[in-house]
């Protein structure tokens, strides 16, 4: 049988610095995080927007706000197929100091377009974002 289900991701820019958090993965393994952006699965008969500004509250136990969609995604994973959607978003500067991560994720860093690279390992998302400006 084909599932499909849709996720969102949120790109949380702050200057010409780029929000990554590390989020545990498996403790099976030498490095068991992970450096990514915001995402999350949007749940049945929400709104991919509203899921968006979910896992940021959630996320980084503050509120965010989306600047606008940045680009669109599909991946299919055997009969899987996984619609994404990807927004630039922002926090308030005077929030930043009230992050507090859940205990899945270990740390977060801003960083330049130029190190995402350096920090965010999924080859997709790397993909993704060949050629877009940010």
């Amino acid at each position: 049988m084909a599932n499909t289900y849709v996720r969102v991701k949120g790109i949380v820019k702050k200057d010409n610095k780029y929000l990554v958090i590390k989020r545990w993965v498996d403790d099976r393994i030498p490095d068991p995080f992970v450096w990514e952006f915001i995402d999350t699965e949007v749940n049945h008969g929400e709104a991919p927007d509203d899921a968006m500004l979910r896992a940021i509250h959630e996320i980084l136990s503050i509120d965010g706000k989306i600047e606008k969609i940045e680009y669109t995604w599909s991946n299919m994973l055997a009969d899987t197929h996984c619609i994404g959607i990807a927004y630039i978003c922002s926090i308030e500067a005077e929030e930043e100091h009230n992050i507090v991560l859940p205990e899945e994720f270990g740390e977060y860093q801003w960083v330049t377009r130029a190190q995402i690279d350096e920090y965010v390992e999924n080859q997709f998302v790397l993909q993704d974002l060949k050629g877009k400006a940010l």
